[in-house]
């Protein structure tokens, strides 16, 4: 695949993009659309989930959602599904022109990333641990963890997305969602609390429920991402209160 696939009216398109729970200056780094060709259905969230977890009420994938509605967006995630090499080197290059001063790197806030690690994606990642750039790097199955864990190196928390019967056996970097969206707000807070705590009895790993989406659950002061960076952090694990 050549660079002129990743360009917009001739001309060459950046990559990096931003995110919502991001602080200032925070970036994006996308390798396809969300439940896309880059998705497992095996995620409970997925829009075609075979999942037995994907339970009536529960949470939905909702950047697949905003897709639908932001066109631009998901032509973007298409040309980069299609070359996620270039993706990388063209992230390389935009990361080096900002002198690599990132307050905060989300991997995948659309889509996930290939089964097959992308050329040069591990150097890429190390480089920006090596930095000192927070990355969060979620996945959606314990395949990819292995795989990407294997290829980023020990400063980056590849992070799984668990189900529940994952949740308290996963020995690595993990992530939950706790309670529904027929559920409150603070029964969600309440539930993912109580998950972290199962999930540190289990495993004795460091957990902690993700405050920007607390924050944004009961609606008070916004915490953003590169605020906390837990979800950067190998030695911690993470609970996300369900929401939309």
């Amino acid at each position: 695949m050549t660079p002129a696939t990743l360009t917009v009216g001739g001309r060459p398109a950046s990559v990096l993009g931003t995110f919502g729970k991001g602080c200032d200056g925070s970036a994006a780094l996308n390798f396809g659309e969300s439940g896309g060709a880059n998705c497992s259905t095996a995620c409970p969230y997925h829009p075609r989930t075979t999942s037995e977890h994907a339970a009536a009420g529960g949470a939905r994938c909702y950047a697949a959602t905003l897709e639908k509605r932001r066109p631009s967006l998901a032509a973007k995630l298409r040309r980069h599904e299609s070359a996620p090499a270039e993706v990388v080197r063209l992230a390389r290059l935009e990361l080096a022109a900002r002198r690599w001063c990132v307050p905060w790197l989300r991997v995948s806030a659309f889509g996930s990333v290939p089964e097959s690690v992308p050329a040069g994606f591990g150097e890429l990642m190390a480089d920006a641990a090596a930095a000192g750039i927070p990355v969060h790097l979620p996945v959606e199955t314990p395949a990819k963890a292995a795989t990407y864990a294997a290829a980023v190196g020990p400063g980056v928390a590849v992070r799984l997305s668990a189900t529940p019967d994952q949740w308290l056996t996963h020995d690595g970097p993990a992530s939950t969602v706790a309670g529904r969206m027929t559920d409150t707000p603070r029964e969600r807070l309440q539930l993912a609390r109580e998950a972290a705590k199962a999930r540190r009895a289990a495993t004795g790993r460091k957990c902690g429920v993700c405050p920007a989406v607390a924050s944004r659950t009961l609606k008070g002061r916004p915490v953003k991402c590169g605020e906390c960076t837990i979800c950067a952090d190998p030695e911690w694990d993470t609970v996300y209160p369900a929401h939309g």
